[in-house]
């Protein structure tokens, strides 16, 4: 039994944030709370951050971020130390159903790639780690797309860049136990709902990074309908339990906060290609089998060191690069925008080798092959 991918989808936010727009916004907001004595120290930090990040384009669900006034702000209170800063509860009323309706959005995409109708799908698998509610998005999505009211759901939370890669090995899972399944997986993340104003530098570059996404993927077996787009043939994943501290996401008072270690690229430098070798292993592969590589875009030094680890050549991860420059970091549904463009660029009989990385920290991969 082969799981076969037939539908994939990507949405963004409503609201892009350019890069200089959204750079004027983070500067203003830092002169604001600095004090007079580290003020220029900590614009000069963020600018060299912002400068190296490569990212021209992000996406948001709150329009404040492209605002030049403060008392136009709607989200955050209007002054640029943005006091009182907005609660963990405010934040969450805005995830609620912006991230519906994005997932809805992403999810008649793919199935409507996949020509498969809504009455179809068996299972619902949704990833995300920028918010908690229940009902869930799961019940909402059932609803909202029309999905049989006995469809199963899985809710993957708080598992960060790597999400999608858990996503997939469900799917995989169900599949494999059923070969009349048919899964509907959504990774949607609200990034831009978690920014923080303290001065850390790990804080600024977290500030720098990211942005909001959404991805959708339909899987069945690879004899339940015609066409598709890929099949799995494998799947791996390491926790590297000396750098637990390295990535983490924790939910505070005002928002979620995130823990970036520069020690992360050493992280995957030095434990990456034996990651590479193992899951290449798995599907008795080597190396010079794979025809491209789909990197997670964590950021450019998270590409720079998977790109050294896997002795590869820029040209392998310049469609990440691509992905990076005008989205940013989306989380869990970003690798899944790599993997969308990289189909583009592949032929039948393509091998894939798709790489993502988390808290933990966690490497995950999966080889798949275009049909």
């Amino acid at each position: 039994m082969t799981t076969r991918q037939y539908g994939l989808a990507t949405a963004v936010a409503d609201h892009t944030a350019p890069r200089e727009q959204l750079h004027r916004f983070l500067r203003r907001v830092v002169k604001a709370r600095a004090a007079p004595e580290k003020a220029d120290r900590a614009v000069a930090f963020l600018d060299s951050v912002h400068q190296g990040t490569g990212i021209e384009h992000r996406y948001t669900a709150i329009e404040d971020y492209t605002k030049t006034d403060p008392a136009d702000f709607d989200f955050f209170p209007p002054n640029w130390r943005l006091d009182p800063f907005p609660s963990t509860a405010r934040r969450m009323e805005i995830y609620e159903p912006t991230s519906v309706e994005l997932a809805e959005r992403a999810c008649r995409r793919a199935l409507r790639d996949a020509s498969v109708d809504a009455d179809d799908v068996t299972h619902l698998v949704v990833v995300t780690c920028t918010g908690l509610f229940a009902p869930g998005p799961d019940i909402l999505l059932v609803r909202r797309l029309g999905l049989r009211p006995d469809t199963r759901r899985t809710n993957i939370g708080f598992m960060g860049c790597y999400g999608a890669f858990n996503g997939l090995r469900m799917a995989d899972q169900i599949v494999r136990s059923d070969p009349q399944a048919v899964v509907l997986k959504v990774c949607v993340e609200l990034c831009s709902l978690h920014y923080q104003i303290d001065l850390r530098p790990q804080t600024m570059v977290g500030n720098c990074l990211f942005g909001d996404g959404c991805a959708a993927a339909v899987y069945a077996a690879s004899d339940r309908f015609d066409g598709g787009h890929l099949d799995v043939l494998h799947t791996h994943c390491h926790i590297t339990h000396d750098s637990l501290h390295q990535m983490q996401w924790h939910i505070g008072d005002e928002g979620f906060s995130m823990v970036l270690d520069v020690e992360i690229p050493k992280t995957l430098r030095s434990g990456g290609a034996r990651f590479i070798d193992t899951l290449l292993a798995g599907a008795r592969r080597a190396r010079d089998d794979v025809d491209a590589w789909v990197v997670h875009p964590g950021g450019p030094r998270i590409i720079d060191a998977v790109r050294d680890a896997g002795e590869l050549d820029e040209k392998d991860v310049s469609i990440s690069r691509s992905v990076l420059r005008d989205f940013g970091n989306m989380s869990s549904p970003t690798v899944l925008f790599v993997l969308k463009r990289q189909l583009r660029h592949s032929s039948a009989g393509d091998e894939l080798a798709m790489l993502g990385f988390g808290p933990g920290l966690t490497m995950e991969g999966a080889l798949l092959r275009v049909i």
